[in-house]
């Protein structure tokens, strides 16, 4: 993101990138590429509550049901 946000040297065929960058942000917040469980969670609740609603599953499921147990762990090395 900080590599995309530096305009000396463009990075991406896109035109009109700052502005892009700057509404997509307005848009999404900050961190719109997010990566992990816990930084996705609200967005999981949100398309199951969806999904449940619209008679897709029989059940309202929660984000952990979708993930084995081991890709919910956190690791870094």
């Amino acid at each position: 993101m900080k590599k995309l946000a530096d305009t000396s040297v463009t990075k991406v065929t896109l035109p009109f990138v700052e502005e892009q960058l700057r509404a997509a942000r307005d848009l999404m917040g900050r961190d719109f590429w997010s990566y992990g469980f816990r930084e996705n969670r609200f967005v999981l609740e949100t398309f199951l509550r969806h999904h449940h609603a619209q008679g897709l599953s029989a059940r309202l499921l929660t984000p952990e049901e979708l993930f084995l147990p081991s890709t919910l762990e956190w690791h870094v090395i």
